[in-house]
């Protein structure tokens, strides 16, 4: 492309450069230019292991300055092999950050929120789709504040919704509902509590519930707790506090029964990277993580064998900074788990990847790229429910611009940061996880 206000030469349009200049497949080059030092005798093809040794031998791409920029963790010596698969996507209206649920009937309910400057009140919504997630009822504002903190359907049919408020449960389908607010001397402390944009409870074999809890104790500081509920959530306690130091407000957990295992990952500042000197290595971006800004957060994983009472301390993802906006396991009726995420790096959106070992360990190198639409960061919070039929309905939000006419080439650039249920829409998609994926090395 020209700059602006220079008139393009001839040949050179976007429109014929490819064939005019290089031909499908041409080159530029005049005359001969002589074999790098290094490269293999002509004809003889590189293999697989070879571009990974000149992968490690490249010269580093110089990326922007600063943070936030596209770039932060993003590995630049890759290129993506996508293969596209069938799904069904809707943009939803009054559904901030939206999160799924299914009835026994099939009912798909999607709870999201509402809140100013768009709407003159913080309230949050529940939409209700009949036909497995294809078209959505018109939204219903429920009178408990937002933002949404978790939404969960039971074994028996229990709605569970977290939000700022506190927890609020419906045995009805979410006609009405019942709260539970959370006491201010629940656990130590004096700082403002939350519940995180979470998954929502965990529910353990015996039919207790288990669910995060944050109490802010600093300036982008943080104790966390695993909170119970043994009377189908109408009201919680029991805390126990989780060794996330004070490095997360956002932890999402799921139980793997046959391990008797509750498996937590964790949004966690850059204090966690620098708590242990390997972890900027294994956190892509990680040494050159800020602290006190979500610049820096990252995702790590942890477990309990005992019902939540001790804990492994926390370990990397693999996943790198701005790859934990936030970060959901789930496992799948077939044994496999995935690991749901915000992408605020390009391409920014949503992402998934999947382990066969219960979440050890994670092909990295395999991702399902849900969404890849957002104009900028502001994009994330995959939180996802496995339908009967075994198809996924992932809600997230990501940020759309308006942009009549034919220009400007890029409106996200200096635009103001975007209100939800505005520029930051909500939306579902619903997909199937690939057979035999990931592939196993």
């Amino acid at each position: 492309m020209t700059d602006e206000g220079q008139r393009e030469k001839p040949n050179m349009h976007r429109r014929t450069f490819t064939g005019s200049a290089l031909g499908i497949m041409g080159t530029l080059a005049v005359g001969s230019v002589p074999p790098a030092e290094g490269a293999p005798p002509k004809g003889k093809p590189l293999t697989a292991a070879g571009m990974a040794r000149d992968k490690k031998n490249a010269v580093p791409y110089a990326k922007p300055k600063g943070l936030r920029n596209g770039f932060d963790s993003v590995d630049m010596n890759e290129v993506m092999v996508v293969q596209q698969q069938p799904a069904v996507r809707v943009k939803l209206e009054m559904a901030g950050k939206p999160q799924a649920a299914q009835l026994d009937d099939g009912t798909v309910i999607v709870a999201g929120f509402i809140e100013p400057p768009v709407h003159k009140q913080s309230r949050c919504t529940l939409q209700y789709s009949r036909d497995n997630g294809r078209t959505f009822g018109q939204p219903v504002v429920l009178q408990m504040p937002g933002r949404t903190g978790g939404f969960r359907c039971l074994k028996d049919g229990t709605l569970i919704l977290g939000h700022t408020g506190g927890i609020s449960r419906s045995t009805d389908a979410g006609k009405t509902w019942s709260t539970w607010a959370i006491p201010g001397n629940i656990v130590p402390g004096t700082g403002r509590l939350g519940l995180g944009e979470c998954h929502g409870p965990v529910e353990l074999d015996d039919g207790t519930l288990a669910m995060h809890l944050y109490r802010v104790v600093g300036g982008y500081k943080w104790n966390a707790y695993l909170i119970r509920s043994t009377n189908r959530g109408k009201t919680w306690g029991d805390p126990t506090q989780v060794p996330t130091r004070t490095d997360s407000d956002e932890i999402s957990y799921e139980y793997l029964p046959e391990q008797k295992r509750i498996y937590g990952v964790t949004r966690s500042s850059a204090a966690q990277i620098r708590r242990v000197k390997s972890f900027a290595d294994q956190v892509p971006g990680g040494k050159n993580a800020p602290l006190g800004s979500e610049a820096g957060d990252a995702a790590f994983q942890f477990h309990s064998d005992d019902a939540g009472r001790t804990w492994t301390d926390p370990v990397p993802t693999g996943l790198g900074v701005l790859q934990a906006a936030g970060a959901y396991p789930m496992k799948l009726a077939d044994g496999r788990m995935i690991l749901l995420y915000g992408n605020r790096q390009f391409p920014y959106g949503t992402q998934a990847v999947g382990s066969h070992d219960n979440g050890k360990t994670w092909a990295l190198d395999q991702p399902i790229i849900l969404s890849w639409h957002s104009w900028s960061g502001y994009c994330g919070h995959p939180r996802s429910v496995q339908l009967h039929d075994g198809t996924m309905v992932t809600g997230y939000y990501t940020h759309r611009i308006d942009n009549p006419g034919d220009g400007p080439v890029d409106p996200g650039r200096g635009a103001p940061p975007p209100n939800h249920n505005r520029q930051d829409t909500g939306e579902i998609v619903r997909w199937r996880v690939p057979d035999a994926w990931p592939a196993k090395s």
